[in-house]
């Protein structure tokens, strides 16, 4: 798309916008549910430095409404220096700050939501019915969250009941036959309090855009991705969801909490024509106990056990007369993965001096894997009887973390944050291959944050970050796994700026640059023409971020965010980094009506970025500008009664374009109402 044509359409569109809802005025609605502070790490609420030494960025619940997200991937699609694309499998994946979600770690309530193998969570198969914020926290992220935070922590924190009864249905209908039921209810009964979340989800799947080409080159008929138009091939999903929270507090200084998540799905595979695949099931489970105590005015303990449990069967579902030039690796392939842990964290508050934080983390992560073949599998043993199950394979590696963190404000302007972890990594098991040596690493980093006057404030950071290499990456026999890796290490700068232009207009600005060492790459063997994990010998990734938001009344507000990022793969001829995007710009405009009426627009455009395809060709992917709106109506304006109609469509311009995952969405609508009681 020609970049000049996208900006004056978009300035077009939001002049009309502001406009037409400039001489209005609404009020804001308030929500029965409230954040689980305890499933915050380090509690962004509170001014810590080590938050303000680097850049954390929210969505709220009302960032989630307004944009109309029904998963956390597409909450996440509009924040700074994030970036979501989809992988091989159809997973949505998020990157931050280019690098990718192996690089970062994802937690719901402070435990890791992941499959042990690749080490990483589809975000497309966690509907967001549950969660009341997300933290996305990059650069040099606190100590206290573990091993494994390369390249940020995004922490999914989920609901929990207010002061008041509350319950909230929801449904919706879209194209191709989905179809949304959502039911929150959440109670408090003296010292106790719960909070339960069903959510059902069901779609037959996406239309491409009406400016889809079969014959495209890129992505039409005959192409990796076989795509002849209408339906996206293989888009189909259900979603079942179930959240449930307990908790007690005695007094105001103990708390004690266990929760429940499950998300129970199953979903087809749009990706390569190569590869007709669904996951028959796609089962994940997390259970988490948290505690926190408030022994005196100094000390405060914090602790957390969990247990997550993740199984799923991927079936081919492309083997007939019409697909024998496909490759069929399997009928069927078996994941059952666990992860078990726990953290230790002690908070010493000894003034504006030191804030002292301690912490300590263990995780086992346990893989089994087993595969079944039939007499048309491509056998990856030669010799095997078909049709048959290979042999079970499992895998296991353990991760410990010692972690202190200390906040010094020595003077009211000034203050500084000094950590360093000790992070050991043992791998257990490794099926018929020899177990690799056991790795540690001392990762030291330290922030800085100065105001210079009330409205202006300084930030620097700098640390070093480790990642170890995933279980795949040591030991897959498919997708080249290599028992030698070293772990990834980097180091992180940061320097920032904010500065706040009135009381309803904030800003800032943050230049980030990160020198990886060893960094982890698939790269094809010029031997043997396979792809196999290996260190490469260093990259460089950095930018610049820019947020604005703006607050010009209680009905209208605007926030927009620019990031700029430059890649460096030194290791090939300095070419850039796969899929990460030169430029990306993104705008939020919401607009409240007296009457009841939400009506907010997000726009997005992507520019420059570049993938190896299936022949190992080097592409530039197409530049796009996508459109998105919602309306909502408050019918309590109009009958009384406290509930919602709404609309919102995604790619209104019906956009037709493709990333490294293929043909993506056109024009889709949903349509639903939202029944609350309180």
């Amino acid at each position: 798309m020609d970049v000049r044509k996208g900006i004056i359409s978009l300035a077009c569109f939001l002049v009309v916008v502001f406009l037409f809802v400039s001489v209005c005025v609404a009020e804001e609605q308030a929500s029965g549910a409230k954040v689980y502070e305890l499933g915050e790490v380090v509690v962004t609420a509170e001014k810590q430095t080590v938050n303000l030494a680097t850049t954390v960025t929210e969505v709220d619940l009302e960032d989630i409404q307004e944009r109309g997200a029904q998963t956390v991937a597409e909450a996440l699609e509009l924040l700074p220096a994030v970036d979501v694309q989809k992988g091989g499998k159809g997973q949505a994946f998020v990157s931050l700050r280019g690098f990718d979600q192996k690089d970062v770690k994802v937690l719901i309530d402070g435990v890791p939501a992941l499959e042990t193998y690749f080490g990483t969570v589809d975000l497309s198969m966690l509907p967001i019915e549950a969660v009341s914020k997300i933290t996305v926290t990059k650069g040099a992220s606190s100590v206290l969250y573990g091993a494994n935070t390369m390249g940020g922590v995004v922490n999914i924190i989920t609901k929990k009941a207010g002061d008041k009864p509350f319950t909230e249905l929801t449904t919706s209908f879209g194209d191709y036959s989905t179809r949304n039921v959502i039911l929150n209810h959440g109670a408090q009964i003296d010292k106790f309090n719960y909070w339960l979340t069903y959510g059902y989800r069901d779609s037959d799947g996406y239309r491409l855009s009406n400016d889809f080409d079969k014959n495209n080159r890129h992505t039409g008929l005959g192409t990796d991705y076989n795509e002849d138009g209408g339906k996206r091939d293989l888009s189909d999903y259900i979603k079942r969801t179930l959240h449930a929270k307990v908790g007690f507090e005695p007094d105001e200084d103990t708390r004690l909490y266990l929760s429940f998540d499950y998300h129970n799905n199953e979903r087809g595979v749009p990706t390569e024509y190569s590869r007709y695949w669904a996951f028959s099931e796609w089962d994940q489970w997390h259970l988490n106990l948290a505690g926190e105590k408030k022994i005196n005015e100094i000390l405060t303990l914090k602790a957390r056990a969990f247990y997550v449990d993740h199984e799923d069967t991927l079936k081919d579902v492309s083997w007939d007369a019409d697909h024998t030039t496909a490759k069929k690796w399997f009928e069927t392939s078996s994941y059952d993965d666990y992860s078990t842990g726990a953290v230790l964290n002690a908070f010493v508050d000894l003034g504006k001096w030191s804030f002292l934080k301690l912490g300590a983390n263990y995780t086992k992560d346990n893989h089994k894997q087993q595969d079944y073949l039939d007499d048309d599998s491509r056998s990856v043993i030669k010799g095997w009887d078909l049709p048959g199950y290979l042999p079970e394979e499992e895998y296991e590696a353990e991760t410990y973390t010692i972690a202190i963190e200390d906040e010094i404000k020595p003077t009211e302007r000034l203050s500084f944050v000094v950590g360093f972890s000790y992070d050991y990594f043992e791998p257990k098991k490794a099926y018929d291959q020899p177990v690799p040596d056991d790795i540690d690493t001392f990762n030291p980093q330290v922030g800085m944050v100065f105001d210079l006057t009330t409205d202006t404030s300084l930030h620097a950071s700098v640390g070093k970050k480790t990642r170890f290499p995933k279980l795949i990456e040591l030991y897959s026999e498919h997708a080249g796994g290599n028992p030698d890796l070293d772990p990834q290490e980097a180091i992180a700068y940061e320097l920032g700026f904010s500065h706040d232009f009135s009381e309803t207009i904030k800003g800032t600005v943050a230049y980030f640059y990160n020198d990886i060492d060893d960094l982890i790459e698939r790269v094809r063997d010029p031997v043997s023409g396979d792809k196999v994990y290996v260190n490469v010998s260093e990259a460089t990734i950095q930018g610049v971020e820019v947020a604005l938001d703006m607050y010009f009344s209680k009905s209208l507000q605007a926030h927009a965010n620019y990031t700029y990022m430059s890649t460096e793969d030194e290791s090939n001829d300095d070419r850039e980094l796969e899929g990460r995007p030169r430029h990306r710009i993104n705008l939020d405009v919401r607009y409240r009506f007296p009457f009841g009426l939400s009506a907010s627009v997000q726009a997005s455009y992507t520019q420059r970025q570049y993938w190896e395809d299936s022949n190992y060709n080097w592409k530039k992917l197409p530049d796009y500008f996508l459109l998105n709106a919602r309306l909502a109506q408050d019918m309590s304006k109009v009958c009384g009664i406290d509930s919602e109609l709404f609309i919102q469509g995604t790619n209104l311009t019906d956009l037709d374009y493709y990333e490294i995952s293929g043909p993506e969405p056109g024009l889709n609508f949903l349509a639903g109402f939202t029944v609350r009681y309180h």
